[in-house]
Formats: C-alpha cells, sequence, structure tokens
C-alpha cells in the first residue's frame, strides 16, 4: 500500500497600495527552490492548523485563511505527498521573517514574476488561478457601534470627547475578547474619543494601530462612510462608528445586494457582520452588545 504523507501550505497574498495583488514565495537552502511556503502534519493537526502553523514557522507572517485552495499530490521517496492549499492574508501580529532552518529569503512578488520564479508546476498553478482575484475581494467587514458612554444630555464638554463609562469599559474589553479571534486585519474608528476607545482594547490585543477617519464620524456623510467600506472589501475589518453612521451605511450596501439575516437593531457595543463574497455585499448578521 502506498504511504500517503499529509502536509498543507498556504498561497500568502497582499495587495500594494494601488491594488495589485503580490504573493510570498520562499527559498529553501536545503533544496535551492523558491516555492510557497508548506510543511508537514504533525500528529492530530487538523489541514488548516498545519497551514498556519507551517506559514508562521518558514515566513514569520501569522495568516488567516481566507478560503482553501485544493490538493495537490506529488511522488516523493517513500509515497506519496498530498498537500491541502489555502489562500491566506497576513495579520497584524505577524513577527516578520527571521531565517530558519527551512527558509533562508521570502520574496514578496507579483503573480506575473512568480510564474517564472516558482520552481515547480504545481505551484504556478495556484498562483495564476483565476480565482485568486475573487478571493481577494472576500471577508469580513464588522461595523461596531462605540460601547456605552453615559448621557449626552449629562455631558457638559465638548461630546466629541466624551468618553466610554464604566459599562462601556468592560464592553469593550468583552468585544476584543471576541473579536480578537476572528482574524481582523485593520481596524478603523470615528475620531470621537467614545469610539476610539472602544476599539483600544482590541488593538492592543492583536498588535493592529488604530486609524482614525472622519468617514465614521457623527453626522455622517454617506458617500465617503460607504467609500470608506468599499475600500476595505477583501479585508477583515473592523470600523467603528456611530448610531446614525452605521444603519445608513448598512442601508446602502442593501441598495448594492446585502440581506440581512437578522431583524435591524444598532444598539450601544453591538456588532454587525457583513460577509463578503468576491466583492459583493453579501449577508449581514447581527451580534447583540455583550452582556457585562
Amino acid at each position: 500500500m502506498t504511504r500517503v504523507i499529509k502536509a498543507a501550505g498556504g498561497l500568502v497574498f497582499r495587495e500594494t497600495a494601488k491594488g495589485k495583488l503580490k504573493v510570498l514565495i520562499a527559498h529553501r537552502p536545503r533544496y535551492d527552490d523558491w516555492g510557497l511556503p508548506k510543511g508537514k502534519a504533525d500528529k492530530g493537526e487538523i489541514p488548516e492548523e498545519t497551514a498556519v502553523r507551517e506559514v508562521l514557522e518558514e515566513t514569520g507572517y501569522h495568516c488567516r485563511i481566507v478560503a482553501p485552495m485544493g490538493t495537490t499530490r506529488y511522488r516523493i521517496d517513500g509515497g506519496i505527498k498530498e498537500v491541502n492549499w489555502y489562500a491566506m492574508r497576513p495579520l497584524p501580529d505577524s513577527p516578520g521573517f527571521k531565517k530558519n532552518k527551512e527558509v533562508d529569503q521570502i520574496r514578496w512578488i507579483t503573480r506575473n514574476k512568480a510564474k517564472t520564479a516558482l520552481d515547480y508546476v504545481n505551484d504556478r498553478g495556484l498562483v495564476t488561478s483565476p480565482g485568486l482575484k475573487r478571493l481577494a475581494r472576500t471577508g469580513t467587514l464588522f461595523l461596531l457601534r462605540h460601547a456605552a458612554a453615559g448621557d449626552r444630555s449629562k455631558w457638559s464638554g465638548v461630546d466629541a470627547v466624551r468618553p466610554i463609562n464604566k459599562k462601556g469599559k468592560r464592553q469593550a474589553a468583552a468585544l476584543a475578547d471576541y473579536l480578537s479571534g476572528r482574524g481582523i486585519e485593520r481596524i478603523y474608528s470615528s475620531p470621537f474619543t467614545r469610539c476610539v476607545q472602544t476599539v483600544e482594547p482590541l488593538a492592543e490585543a492583536i498588535g493592529a494601530k488604530v486609524v482614525e477617519h472622519d468617514a465614521l464620524a457623527e453626522g455622517p456623510d454617506i458617500d465617503a462612510a460607504y467609500g470608506l467600506a468599499d475600500e476595505l472589501v477583501g479585508h477583515n475589518a473592523v470600523l467603528c462608528s456611530h448610531g446614525d453612521v452605521i444603519p445608513a451605511v448598512i442601508n446602502r450596501m442593501m441598495w448594492a445586494g446585502l440581506t440581512l439575516d437578522s431583524r435591524f437593531y444598532c444598539s450601544k457595543g453591538s456588532i454587525w457582520e457583513i460577509e463578503l463574497n468576491g466583492g459583493r455585499f453579501a449577508t449581514g448578521t447581527y451580534v447583540p452588545p455583550p452582556k457585562v
């Protein structure tokens, strides 16, 4: 009976500022070859776990899996190697590349250049897959209304600097726990203090920066807010905003084809999870505020 050696790997990609896809390739000095990062499964691992671990160990990039990309099989000494492949995006807590026993160099290159740089037919086939552009526009946007910040009428200062209260701080901590395992790549916030404070615990947990953006501020410019959401299509991103902005953006998404699978609410500390498939707004699911 032919021995089958299980392995998994990742087609890791990111976009340039101009939206061009680049893929990550790795050089193994033992074989003097360039390929996509992959490795053998440890005992008890499922393929997704193997792929994430091997990519991290070889390249220094902690990634989220976007979608499976099929399986390749080829003969090796003593049997057949079966590799499960996954499209992946890097996460902000990635430690970065360091030369290791498996890989001494990595490169981010365009798919066109990868066709000649990669040494294996199977790898070149994955990189040139026509479905990769669609996968690059698949992800989840988390539209988060800021946590509890007390009664607006009882705040004597400028409303833009009104902070979250004790309940809001508990909500922010619980939201960080919930979102930190969701493969978040980017965090955007209204510049209002209560919004920034809501996502600061999450940013600290995942090693990301909070980007303050006027498009998410109260008193919405709907074109700007929707435009920001559209720019983030393909990423797993959190957008923290207000009770007037989020419903307006969701309404605009519904014009573009979004279907809500929950009744519409928008309480403080709640999230609308907007799933995107190939660049299309697909479904929206309401996550109530954490019970704290």
